[in-house]
């Protein structure tokens, strides 16, 4: 048994002592205790996901290992390539970023089809009292 599954196992432990204290504290009515334990029970839940969690991602990370062995000798290949698309993609944004930006949507001439009426700012209903 590893280290984590030995930590798993003492937190589900001390999990269910602590919930069942509580319970049997709640039931002969000792609130107090049982309130105190309750509180308590909310560490321990959590030190026991904490625990479940690290072993859960201990597994996944010696399941990709383990998956990763044959291709060992193709890791330096592989940074090599990596290397490589990488520096393409800096120069190619080395370029883009260089590159004059001097003609752009709304320096382009609008061409209008139709003039732009907003009306006419007298009124033309007969109202000429201010005008002489």
């Amino acid at each position: 048994m590893t280290r984590l599954e030995l930590r798993v196992v003492i937190a589900a432990v001390l999990a269910a002592t602590v919930v069942l204290g509580a319970v049997f504290c709640a039931a002969y009515g000792q609130a107090v205790i049982a309130a105190a334990l309750a509180i308590y029970a909310l560490g321990v839940g959590a030190w026991l996901y904490h625990s479940i969690e690290r072993y859960l991602l201990a597994r996944r990370i010696e399941t990709v290992r383990s998956a990763a062995q044959p291709f060992r000798p193709l890791l330096p290949v592989m940074a090599a390539i990596m290397g490589l698309t990488q520096a393409v993609v800096r120069s190619l944004s080395d370029v883009t970023d260089a590159a004059p930006t001097t003609l752009r949507r709304w320096d382009l001439p609008v061409r209008r089809w139709m003039a732009i009426t907003r009306g006419e700012r007298r009124s033309h209903d007969g109202d000429d009292e201010f005008e002489a």
